[in-house]
């Protein structure tokens, strides 16, 4: 090999090299203009995780939005907000928040009813403890469902699903690109830095508020069949209630 053929390759390498850092720059910071691409933080996954993703039963699935895979994800809320899907109807859906590893219920709410099929959103509201930085809390949602078959035998099931999720903070070079991008790009901020509940919470509402476009159908099928989500199931699922409501204490 000449030495001006080693020049050249070695420049069109070095080339090659700088452009494919670039553009991984880019996607790490979710500069507008780039598609969504869900990528899971590289922290190590929490020990003790469960598979409670979904559950299926005589009265319809109820499956928790989160990562199949490894049921857990991140937030850089301290009262995030969380998706619920039910293949049905449902009632008397119970939520409830505890520290992983601990019995002791931080949070517990009850809905009255769930429309369906389709997700709901339920964020956690201010009287709620607020999510302790880099600590690991479980979440589930369950439910209890009475169905009649053809010959009229009473079917008698309870339900649960649910995962883990972890607050982080935002270091301060995300602090300003999140204070700067649109909302239109902020999913895919949020997503190139793994935060799950969030990015799935901006991208879930962008659909509640404007009509969906062939740009926001092919992000969020892109996120579902992600290797570590697999949430096909839910390809064609709508957000039916964006804000539940619990059920009224006195109740």
């Amino acid at each position: 090999m000449s030495r001006l053929s080693y020049l050249t390759n070695k420049y069109l390498i070095s080339s090659v090299t700088a452009l494919i850092t670039a553009l991984s720059a880019l996607l790490t910071m979710g500069l507008p203009g780039l598609a969504l691409q869900y990528n899971p933080p590289n922290r190590g996954a929490p020990s003790n995780t469960w598979d409670a993703g979904s559950r299926t039963g005589p009265c319809g699935d109820l499956t928790a939005v989160q990562p199949t895979e490894t049921n857990w994800g991140e937030t850089l809320r301290s009262h995030p907000t969380f998706g619920i899907y039910v293949s049905e109807p449902a009632t008397n859906l119970t939520f409830e928040l505890k520290h992983e590893g601990s019995q002791e219920i931080l949070h517990r709410v009850t809905f009255e009813q769930l429309d369906g099929p389709g997700m709901s959103l339920y964020t956690l509201p201010d009287s709620a403890p607020a999510l302790e930085p880099d600590q690991h809390y479980r979440w589930q949602v369950s439910l209890e469902c009475e169905q009649f078959n053809t010959v009229h035998i009473q079917y008698n099931d309870s339900r649960a699903a649910g995962g883990m999720i972890i607050r982080r903070v935002a270091s301060d070079e995300l602090q300003a690109h999140l204070a700067t991008t649109t909302d239109a790009d902020k999913p895919a901020l949020l997503g190139a830095n793994g935060f799950w509940y969030d990015m799935v919470h901006t991208l879930l509402i962008q659909q509640v508020q404007q009509p969906e476009t062939e740009q926001w159908t092919d992000a969020w099928q892109r996120v579902l069949l992600h290797p570590m989500v697999q949430l096909n199931t839910l390809m064609e699922a709508t957000v039916v209630d964006a804000c539940l409501v619990p059920k009224p204490l006195s109740e």
